[in-house]
């Protein structure tokens, strides 16, 4: 399975919608209106390859490129010939790809909608509907943070009464072994 991001380029085609319905609308006009080779779309999986590279880890590696997008970006967005341009990514833990895909677009000035919501991202970081907003910054806020640091201290979350107790386990259990 796979969830579906489509990407268009609103200075080719259409202006930028002013809100989600507008949006899928005119994501639905534009899905049948064919295209030529847009260098602004080609840029952009270009991009998506640059972002990949940029944050290889071993998994990745073995894993490969079409693996990590569904498909060699470069080549899809090459190939596209229709004003909409579609990548399927693979499903499982797709965040980071979604994201992305989304900082590569606003960077080239493309328009995404997440076809399996429809939750539209522009290139001035408008998000639509609005009430989606909120989550999908605080989610691309924490992509862009990466993985928490190792060695940061983590906060002891238990009660005065629970240390005194633990502490006071860890004393007696050390005193028995030297009784042993």
């Amino acid at each position: 399975m796979s969830y579906q991001l489509c990407i268009w380029d609103p200075s080719r085609h259409a202006p930028l919608p002013a809100s989600a319905d507008e949006a899928l609308e005119t994501l639905e006009r534009l899905s049948a209106v064919s295209d030529t080779r847009n260098a602004t779309l080609e840029k952009f999986g270009s991009a998506l390859v640059t972002s990949y590279e940029a944050g290889l880890s071993e998994a990745l590696t073995q894993e490969g490129i079409e693996a990590y997008w569904g498909s060699d970006p470069r080549a899809g967005t090459r190939d596209c010939r229709t004003a909409v341009y579609r990548l399927a990514i693979p499903l499982d833990e797709c965040t980071p790809q979604v994201s992305g895909v989304v900082t590569a677009a606003a960077t080239c000035g493309l328009v995404v909608i997440d076809d399996e919501t429809g939750v539209c991202f522009l290139p001035d970081g408008t998000i639509y509907p609005e009430d989606m907003r909120e989550m999908w910054e605080a989610t691309f806020a924490d992509q862009k943070a990466g993985p928490p640091d190792p060695g940061a201290p983590v906060p002891d979350s238990r009660t005065l009464l629970q240390k005194v107790a633990g502490e006071l386990f860890d004393a007696l259990g050390r005193g028995n072994k030297r009784l042993s």
